[in-house]
């Protein structure tokens, strides 16, 4: 961040490893060719440890990046996550019809967290990993607390009840005064996603801006009391962000079976925002509606009145 108190910064919050990159590329990568400081906080990119599960580890030892298999991180965050495989029954998942945990294989934490560094490298943005423990991986004693890639998406453990506030905690420090923050609507409810979108409102800033969590559907609910705005983006951007998303390996083949597709999947996205912004190529974000005037700079003069869902985007490739 440039200046003492960051002013002018922007501070995206990312659930996991790709989730901003993939939510919000072409913004960043706007951002970032026209000098505009910009971070990436990734947060629940913590280690797995979970020795009963096979990794060697003895549950709630403390490693790199701080993060332990109950959630909880060490003190200071390393400047340096698992969405569930193919969604609902872990479909495709190599193993997932015989073993009940093959699911949480996507979430290999070191690996995410090079993919994150590579792609926010390539993109040009900064980078802070706090390092907590992704939702799959996640244990209270020697048992997982979600048993399934659904429950990620259903209630939240009691055990996470504390996470909220930690991560708030965690984020004041990355989020000075005079950064636009951004952070995620929760669309999908993955729990992980809804812990930071609390943590994210729990910072206080009425101008918070909101993108819609790729892959995930957005629902009225998720943006209630909101406005939409876009931001418009050339092909150089969106070349840049295509490239930068495609970084995400391991997590393109889990949910799309390669690149290619994730890359059809997305061009359809910034294709629909466009169109419903009269553009070529936009990316869609929400604001608390008193604060729409405010970010004109960020949406085209005379720009239609938004749908009130995603219903006329294309809903990635393979999901529902």
């Amino acid at each position: 961040m440039s200046g003492a108190d960051g002013a002018g910064a922007h501070v995206v919050v990312s659930p996991h490893p790709d989730d901003a990159v993939w939510s919000l590329g072409g913004r960043l990568a706007r951002w970032v060719a026209r000098g505009v400081p910009v971070t990436v906080v990734t947060v629940f990119d913590g280690p797995a440890i979970a020795g009963a599960r096979g990794d060697g580890v003895p549950a709630g030892d403390v490693r790199a990046g701080g993060a332990r298999a109950d959630g909880a991180r060490a003190a200071a965050p390393a400047t340096d996550g698992a969405r569930p495989a193919r969604d609902a029954a872990d479909a495709k998942t190599p193993g997932a019809t015989h073993d009940r945990d093959a699911w949480r294989s996507i979430a290999r934490p070191a690996l995410r967290r090079r993919e994150d560094r590579a792609a926010l490298t390539l993109l040009g943005a900064a980078h802070v990993s706090l390092g907590f423990t992704d939702a799959a991986l996640r244990t209270s004693g020697d048992r997982y607390r979600y048993s399934s890639a659904l429950r990620v998406r259903g209630p939240r453990h009691a055990d996470d009840a504390p996470l909220a506030d930690e991560l708030g905690a965690a984020l004041r420090s990355c989020c000075p005064p005079g950064t636009r923050v951004h952070g995620p609507l929760a669309a999908g409810r993955h729990v992980d996603h809804v812990l930071v979108r609390e943590a994210v409102e729990r910072l206080g800033r009425p101008d918070t801006a909101w993108y819609e969590d790729f892959p995930y559907p957005l629902r009225h609910r998720d943006h209630e009391g909101m406005a939409a705005g876009f931001t418009p983006l050339t092909s150089a951007e969106i070349d840049t962000w295509l490239a930068g998303a495609a970084v995400y390996a391991s997590q393109a083949q889990a949910l799309f079976d390669g690149t290619d597709r994730l890359r059809e999947t997305l061009l359809a996205r910034v294709r629909a925002h466009g169109t419903a912004a009269r553009l070529p190529y936009a990316e869609r974000f929400w604001l608390r509606s008193a604060h729409v005037a405010t970010d004109a700079g960020h949406r085209p003069p005379g720009e239609p009145p938004p749908p009130p869902d995603d219903r006329n985007t294309p809903a990635p490739l393979g999901r529902p």
